[in-house]
């Protein structure tokens, strides 16, 4: 026994100088064979983790009094947990599996020693590719600890929209889930910059003659040590979010760990409700709302639920089996959830806090069906939700998304950056405590002086606000489409149909959906004397785009609307013409596009 407590004393790997404090417990401790060896309270031994030495199993909590200068941080928060509560559970996935604190920590901290083996260094991009897994969480986890940047991708990306964000963030080296690692390897020739795609699972074909090696999971972890790093720091860059531009390519958005404290502790949740929070979180983790149930888990120490997507069909089982009491909702799959036959025990669940934006306008009606409350604020991937709604939304307030918050100034200006007066439409921009927001858009140094003018950061979206301080939305930036929480580049939408060979060329905009948000719409110009059919540009399309991007509506347009001075589209005039009898329906025409 003193042999092994000596081994607990000192375990390898353990280079902590922080206090060490009596709190351990021996869980289990067995023979090889499964007879019982011994089990009993050891109050001196200390560190956490499970161990296996020689032939004793063992499991042994974290004793180490861990003294960050910047504990809010959630690198550090998760490092807190795996020290107080080891085999508590920080993430369950819906499929049963399990991930606990000390496993979380451990596990980032070898992938933070396997992505240094690899040659990443402090301040360099990793692209990752992954659903709502543990594994995004371990690489999100694992650059942090080393000071490299996660720079998440659309999963739904490929052809050149993959490509052109993989070149954009120089990384070189991409770690991809199986399913995505094709799409990867059909644009390698392609890629400038990468040198090492590490690819997690095995059901893809690797084909011979890439020009960067590929790695199987096993061999990016084998002899990966978890060993103690400098800590994060709020200036750090966290991760590259990509948000689809009105006019150019998609931008990655540079998201320090400051930002997203800041955001996620704005109280669009009520803060007094942050404590015991347990939320449900079946969002993609290349978007900060998916992240964010990573987060509120290290914030709460209680653990957040994940879902590879969000399914309407699952939604409410999801919620009463793994007991969560807080969601965020996005206004269109709010409005799929009212949809659903109505049952005696619509209230008889968990959920308590539920922050929805938009708004819909019945909120009462959802807030009563559910037994909710709801709550909304206005937000977007650069900035930290500047304006919220403090107190439970009814029918009476769900045009506004709130007040300014504390930490932020807001103004409602022209294009001059002069404040307008209540009532008046404008754009709204704001600042913030330093690194609480954006610190710009990465390799993209004229897209971040645009936005960063005069010391504020141009939203570009149009508010009004009355005497009182509440801020009501008009309307998104003319070119910008978003459709089911996907933000989408009209310009990159129109790159692809413009590459049809019966088409001259085109304007993408957005048009009212029935569930809220956007549709995509086009208007083409056919090559004279072409034949044109529009199932056949969206057959053309389908495997070039993601899925969410694929237009609806399409009309034939003898000339398209240009502005004298540039010539640019005036898409306004598009959009304002809507759907109408010359318009084609994808949906109506009966098109069902492949998954």
């Amino acid at each position: 026994m003193a042999a092994l407590k000596a081994l607990l004393n000192n375990p390898p790997g353990c280079q902590r100088t922080t206090r060490v404090h009596a709190h351990c417990l021996i869980r289990h401790l067995h023979l090889q064979g499964g007879n019982p060896l011994i089990k009993e309270d050891a109050t001196d031994l200390p560190l956490a983790r499970s161990c296996r030495f020689s032939s004793l199993e063992y499991h042994y909590r974290l004793g180490t009094t861990m003294r960050f200068e910047h504990a809010d941080l959630m690198p550090q928060r998760v490092a807190h947990w795996a020290n107080e509560r080891p085999l508590d559970p920080a993430l369950r996935h819906v499929d049963g599996s399990v991930l606990s604190w000390a496993a979380a920590h451990q596990d980032s901290l070898r992938w933070a020693s396997a992505l240094e083996r690899l040659g990443v260094v402090h301040g360099e991009p990793v692209v990752t590719v992954f659903v709502n897994t543990f594994e995004a969480f371990h690489s999100w986890m694992g650059c942090a600890w080393l000071g490299a940047i996660d720079s998440p991708i659309n999963t739904n990306y490929k052809g050149d929209w993959l490509r052109h964000v993989i070149d954009n963030t120089g990384a070189r080296v991409v770690l991809a889930q199986d399913r995505f690692a094709g799409a990867v390897f059909e644009v390698a020739e392609q890629l400038s910059h990468v040198e090492k795609v590490v690819v997690f699972g095995s059901s893809v074909d690797v084909p011979g003659g890439l020009p960067f090696e590929v790695i199987t999971d096993e061999e990016f972890l084998t002899d990966s040590e978890a060993k103690d790093r400098p800590e994060p720091v709020p200036w750090d860059v966290s991760s590259l979010i990509y948000t689809s531009g009105t006019t150019g390519r998609s931008k990655a958005v540079k998201v320090p760990w400051g930002h997203y404290r800041s955001t996620l502790e704005s109280g669009f949740i009520p803060l007094d409700r942050l404590d015991d929070i347990r939320i449900y979180a079946p969002f993609p983790v290349f978007h900060i709302t998916g992240k964010g149930g990573f987060y509120f888990a290290a914030r709460s120490g209680q653990p957040s639920v994940i879902r590879e997507a969000f399914s309407i069909t699952d939604y409410w089982d999801d919620i009463r089996n793994f007991d969560a009491n807080a969601t965020v909702l996005l206004g269109p799959l709010a409005h799929m959830l009212m949809q659903q036959p109505e049952r005696p025990d619509d209230a008889d669940n968990p959920l308590r806090t539920v922050p929805l934006v938009p708004v819909t306008p019945d909120v009462e009606a959802f807030a009563r069906r559910f037994d909710v409350d709801i709550y909304t604020c206005y937000n977007m991937t650069e900035i930290n939700c500047p304006v919220i709604q403090q107190h439970p939304i009814t029918n009476a307030n769900h045009r506004s998304c709130g007040q300014t918050r504390p930490g932020v100034e807001v103004r409602v200006v022209d294009e001059f950056d002069q404040i307008v007066p209540p009532d008046t439409p404008g754009e709204m921009i704001m600042r913030a405590e330093p690194w609480e927001i954006n610190t710009g858009y990465w390799n993209m140094p004229d897209k971040t002086n645009e936005a960063w003018r005069n010391g504020w950061f141009h939203t570009g979206d149009a508010f009004t606000y009355d005497d009182d301080g509440n801020f009501y939305f008009v309307d998104r930036a003319k070119d910008y489409i978003r459709r089911r929480g996907e933000n989408i580049s009209s310009f990159e939408v129109e790159a692809l149909v413009n590459e049809y060979p019966a088409v001259v060329e085109c304007g993408a905009c957005a048009v009212p959906a029935e569930e809220g948000e956007d549709e995509v719409k086009i208007a083409v110009v056919v090559a004279e004397g072409a034949e044109f059919d529009p199932a056949e540009l969206i057959a053309f399309l389908a495997p070039r785009m993601p899925r969410f991007a694929i237009p609806r509506f399409i009309e034939v347009w003898d000339e398209l609307p240009k502005t004298e001075a540039t010539s640019r589209i005036q898409k306004a005039k598009i959009r304002d013409a809507g759907v109408t009898d010359i318009t084609w329906d994808r949906v109506a025409a009966g098109v069902s596009l492949p998954r």
